[in-house]
């Protein structure tokens, strides 16, 4: 990616944080309060300017290694710059600089940075990898979707409760089955990978969409037999059946 190609991009992603920050002013409901709204407009810039990056890698491929970095470098050189830029020359004093690094209060600013500088590399690796990676991340959504569902239908039926058990059982039985037909793939990502995809993928939409949109709370992540403990299962689930069906694999060809 040549210099100018790298600056075009990065005007690109600018004009993905602006439309992600209006989101947050126009869409994020009211009882969410603006720390909230926040965290969740880090989470989902993140997600949306991955995204952005990977198709501007496969339209304007950086390599070797060292090319992919200064493009990082670059990228997250012109975002410190343009939001010192943007404080400052609206008349706002430093600390209003400091306060969006402080990542010690909370602030996920200053991780958005590094997953610029970062991204880069990290996605061209994937790229070059040949990796599945369309594919795992549709059998990871699949996967959040059916655990959702059947905690839905469970609580509207059931009562909480209910619907806490009934999701426990549940959520490493289907994070199983979407190992499963995940690993029918020629190019799947491996036993790690997978478990990591599929229950990051869950984690990550249950904190970027369910608590902020749906529950309109984040209590959810204050319960480990409602969060933690269902994403653990499906985490240990699919490494188990990845490792399964690694080891059938090996058998097969010996």
């Amino acid at each position: 990616m040549t210099p100018f190609r790298a600056l075009l991009a990065w005007i690109v992603l600018l004009a993905v944080a602006f439309m992600n920050g209006a989101l947050r002013q126009f869409a994020y409901p009211s009882t969410l309060g603006d720390f909230a709204a926040r965290q969740v407009a880090a989470g989902i810039g993140a997600v949306a300017l991955g995204l952005v990056i990977w198709f501007i890698l496969r339209r304007w491929p950086t390599s070797p290694a060292w090319k992919a970095w200064a493009t990082g470098a670059f990228w997250a050189g012109l975002t410190v710059a343009f939001e010192v830029a943007l404080v400052r020359g609206s008349g706002r004093p430093w600390q209003d600089v400091i306060d969006q690094y402080a990542f010690w209060k909370g602030s996920l600013w200053p991780f958005l940075v590094l997953w610029v500088l970062m991204a880069p590399a990290a996605i061209s690796s994937l790229q070059r990898s040949r990796v599945a990676v369309g594919p795992a991340l549709g059998w990871a959504v699949v996967n959040w979707i059916a655990c959702g569902l059947v905690f839905a239908l469970a609580r509207a039926l059931l009562g909480v409760d209910a619907a806490v058990a009934i999701h426990l059982v549940a959520a490493p039985v289907i994070g199983a089955l979407a190992t499963l037909f995940l690993w029918n793939h020629p190019r799947h990502p491996g036993v790690a990978a997978t478990a990591l995809t599929l229950a990051g993928t869950a984690a990550s939409l249950d904190a970027i969409v369910v608590a902020p949109f749906l529950e309109r709370s984040y209590a959810m992540f204050e319960s480990p037999a409602g969060t933690w403990l269902p994403l653990a299962l499906i985490l240990a689930s699919s490494a188990l059946t990845g490792t399964l069906l690694l080891r059938h694999a090996t058998r097969g060809r010996s």
